[in-house]
């Protein structure tokens, strides 16, 4: 495309093509809780794969946001929580997964032990930090916006670019902009709206999409982002940082549905002065927990050091089996010593 070049180690690339040539049944597995980048890239990646000719599988470990459930493909995801052993029992024949959007096993929620235990070889496709080293064949790259750009990259770089449809450029184009708040931030490299481009020549209606993406909420979820704004709201102005609770009592008061409190945690951020925003959301099996930071203030070291997570420096989740009153806390109490230490 032009001069900007395909950012995919080739060497890679060779290696992907022989596990593609050797494999007949491929299991696709995004992140547990999986967003739009997530589900997006699943999608794109198992809509190539059915177009080479291969059985292939989306297996995601929990449900996702409704709104994302216009994506072409959606119906034929399977949800490991709905059907544990046909899930179990699609991957462990399988003779090659992709670990999609995320880096660690900690992050496949209930799959975690059926993925580190199946014999399967690996593939990662991601762009978040610090990956483990659990696959066979490793692509990532922090510098990408998203993993769907990555999948762009992936697929053009085994010169099926020509294969990549309306469809595909859909759930492509979905990541992108879902992750990067629609190219408002993590979205600086030139390649990323050449890629941009190429999927509006594909024939996407970005106008349906982020109408799909963005003009789809319930009124259940309005009063709920306007109850966070309001009575769920706190600001320790003197570390620029808000906090939003949820208990599991507010979740019930406002029907609250997978995705409803995507974005919440952006909010905040709005607010003069403010650097970091965290929302803290209560549920039966543990507190979970989003950071968001603006410009060099790593968030995500909190997330990592503190709350079993991890990601990008500025955006970052966590869980912890704490109470939500113990969360809250001990993030108040890390909370000088990282101010302390961005000063060092």
């Amino acid at each position: 495309m032009n001069n900007l070049q395909n950012r995919i180690d080739k060497e890679l690339i060779k290696e992907v093509e022989v596990l593609l040539g050797e494999s007949t049944q491929i299991s696709i597995i995004p992140h547990s809780g999986p967003d739009g980048d997530a589900i997006g890239s699943s999608l794109a990646l198992v809509q190539y794969l059915t177009k080479k000719g291969k059985q292939a599988q989306i297996i995601s470990p929990s449900a996702y946001p409704v709104f994302l459930k216009w994506l072409p493909g959606n119906s034929e995801v399977w949800i490991y929580t709905n059907g544990k052993k046909k899930a179990e029992k699609y991957i462990n024949s399988s003779d090659l997964i992709f670990i999609v959007d995320h880096n660690s096993f900690k992050r496949s929620g209930d799959l975690e032990e059926v993925l580190a235990n199946a014999n399967a070889k690996k593939i990662m496709i991601d762009h978040h930090p610090e990956p483990e080293q659990i696959v066979d064949v490793m692509f990532s790259d922090t510098q990408m916006c998203s993993t769907c750009e990555m999948m762009y990259e992936f697929i053009e770089a085994l010169g099926d670019e020509d294969m990549i449809d309306e469809a595909i450029a859909e759930c492509i184009y979905t990541g992108i902009i879902t992750d990067t708040g629609g190219l408002s931030y993590n979205s600086s490299q030139a390649r990323t709206y050449q890629v941009v481009g190429s999927l509006l020549a594909k024939g996407i209606d970005k106008s349906k999409i982020h109408s799909n993406i963005y003009d789809n909420f319930s009124p259940d979820r309005m009063k709920l982002l306007g109850f966070c704004l309001d009575q769920g709201l706190e600001v320790l102005s003197e570390y620029k940082t808000a906090i939003i609770t949820l208990t599991k009592e507010d979740l019930l008061r406002f029907n609250f549905k997978d995705g409803d409190t995507e974005g919440f945690v952006n909010y905040p951020l709005s607010i003069q002065d403010m650097l970091v925003s965290v929302i803290f959301i209560e549920k039966d099996d543990a507190v979970k927990i989003s950071f968001r930071s603006k410009g060099n203030v790593p968030i995500n070291s909190v997330a990592r050091d503190y709350f079993n997570g991890g990601g990008h420096m500025n955006a970052a989740g966590g869980r912890t089996e704490k109470t939500l009153t113990e969360a809250i806390d001990l993030f108040k109490q890390v909370l000088p010593d990282f101010y302390e230490s961005l000063s060092e």
